[in-house]
């Protein structure tokens, strides 16, 4: 019998909101992502850390007041987790907005289609890591 290694691979096709929570966790203790971001920049900036078909990482620097605005995330799940500083979030639940304060460590999840809003709340930049499960293609803007 002979197998193929490109086909029947077992493997991670999904990862759902806890898993991405975790994930996001874990990147997040990297001592390294301050670094790979411009946090005294007037904006936002970014850096993808690691992308399959299945999952997208990023780490994203906040400056002072910054925020998305109301968005989705169309047809992936996703989590965030704070770095640094203190981010507060809007999450959309059908009934109507529900607001977090989220310190150090403290982060969320998001089901796919589901609108939130992120904003740095601090009086110093912020620094937050992501995790996207399929991977992010784009978001949708809400208003």
């Amino acid at each position: 019998m002979s197998t193929n290694p490109t086909t029947g691979t077992p493997g991670v096709t999904h990862f759902d909101r806890s898993q991405l929570l975790r994930t996001a966790r874990l990147f997040a203790g990297d001592p390294a992502l301050a670094g790979l971001v411009d946090l005294d920049a007037p904006y936002r900036t970014s850096a993808r850390l690691d992308a399959t078909e299945h999952l997208e990482l990023w780490v994203v620097g906040w400056p002072v007041g910054s925020a998305t605005g109301w968005h989705d995330h169309l047809g992936s799940e996703g989590a965030f987790v704070t770095v640094s500083g203190v981010m507060g979030e809007e999450t959309w639940w059908g009934t109507g907005p529900e607001e977090r304060v989220l310190a150090p460590g403290e982060g969320g999840s998001f089901g796919a289609g589901q609108a939130h809003a992120l904003v740095n709340l601090g009086d110093s930049p912020a620094l937050t890591v992501h995790a996207y499960s399929p991977a992010l293609r784009t978001s949708g803007r809400q208003r």
